[in-house]
């Protein structure tokens, strides 16, 4: 029998760079509520996926960008919390923005964070650019961060995703599984109708 797996990844990024809908996506579920309007996610939230023998405890975090108000402040704050405690870290990069100076500031503040852990780059919305751009978008990544791998994905469509979730899956280290095999997330379900509530709000009125 396969030694069971388990472990946290971090999925950070500019706001908007399409962190709730991988991680949507990668759970098969809507645990995490994806708008046009930037920091919709405003806490980390925990999706859960099941990859063979592995549990991948996913951490959807709020946007990175340069704080003013108290309330971003802390947003801010428990972004870069959840990189600090994974074992992986995805930095999502929407492939038509490219490396912006947002994206150069995360960079900066991930190389205080994330130390050896293994920090993966997904280019994110690859639907958008032609392939040309997108491996010179991946060659000037690399430029700036050594990375230890880089993703194509479209996570609105779902390409390149169960190739991330597999590399991931099999890289996390082995132990117990934390969560039930049939739990999607750690928000109690009265939460979760809440969020969904205020993503259709949301949608609504802005």
């Amino acid at each position: 029998m396969a030694e069971r797996r388990c472990g946290f990844v971090a999925l950070v990024g500019e706001p908007n760079a399409g962190k709730s809908t991988l991680l949507n996506r990668m759970v098969g579920a809507k645990v995490s509520i994806v708008t046009h309007k930037v920091q919709t996610t405003r806490s980390r939230i925990r999706g859960i996926a099941i990859e063979g023998e592995t549990q991948i405890v996913f951490v959807d975090t709020p946007g990175l960008f340069r704080p003013r108000r108290r309330l971003d402040r802390a947003m801010v704050s428990a972004a870069w919390g959840g990189a600090a405690d994974a074992d992986i870290v995805v930095l999502l990069v929407e492939a038509h923005r490219g490396l912006s100076e947002g994206v150069r500031e995360i960079l900066s503040g991930l190389d205080r964070r994330v130390g050896d852990r293994p920090l993966v780059l997904a280019i994110n919305k690859i639907d958008r650019v032609r392939r040309p751009a997108l491996l010179a978008l991946a060659d000037r990544m690399r430029a700036a961060r050594d990375f230890t791998a880089v993703f194509m994905i479209s996570a609105e469509k779902g390409d390149g995703v169960a190739d991330l979730r597999t590399w991931l899956a099999d890289r996390l280290p082995p132990g117990p599984w934390l969560y039930p095999e049939d739990q999607i997330a750690d928000l109690p379900m009265r939460m979760l109708a809440a969020e969904i509530t205020r993503e259709k709000l949301t949608l609504r009125l802005h």
